[in-house]
């Protein structure tokens, strides 16, 4: 699941002003502090975010999306299978944030459809997509820093 940039951010220099800042004594580190609000403020609406994650994860929902079309047009719902396949044709091709963000859309759509749940073989092309996406996102991920976090 991605968390937009800025939301991250704003939570970050929340924190750092209303928890950190008044139980900070020194005066050396408060400025340290008061410095990495500083970076981080004017950050927030400089970072874009990397396009090929995204397109990645895009591709992958395409072809989960198409996947769920094709079983729900086997299992006789071609009402169904249409929605989907409208998805498909109208996501965006660009830029590759707003189409993994609509394919995204439209499997969790397609997901909700179904509140009795998915067919084996729509179950299939929703797992399928989602474990790989889990471990892309996981992937992104830096060294945990917990060691350190804990030591205080």
């Amino acid at each position: 699941m991605l968390i937009p940039i800025e939301r991250l951010i704003d939570g970050c220099l929340q924190t750092l002003r209303e928890e950190v800042l008044p139980e900070v004594a020194s005066r050396a580190v408060r400025g340290r502090v008061w410095a990495v609000l500083d970076v981080l403020h004017n950050l927030r609406d400089r970072i874009e975010e990397k396009a090929v994650p995204a397109a990645t994860e895009a591709d992958s929902a395409y072809e989960a999306l198409a996947r769920l079309a094709a079983a729900r047009r086997a299992g006789s719902d071609p009402e169904g299978a249409m929605l989907l396949e409208r998805a498909l044709s109208t996501a965006p091709s660009e830029p590759p944030l707003a189409r993994a963000a609509a394919l995204r859309a439209a499997l969790a759509e397609a997901i909700a459809a179904r509140p009795l749940g998915l067919s084996g073989p729509e179950r299939e092309a929703v797992r399928a997509h989602l474990a790989a996406q889990a471990l892309r996102d996981v992937m992104l991920l830096k060294p945990s820093l917990l060691s350190e976090i804990s030591k205080g």
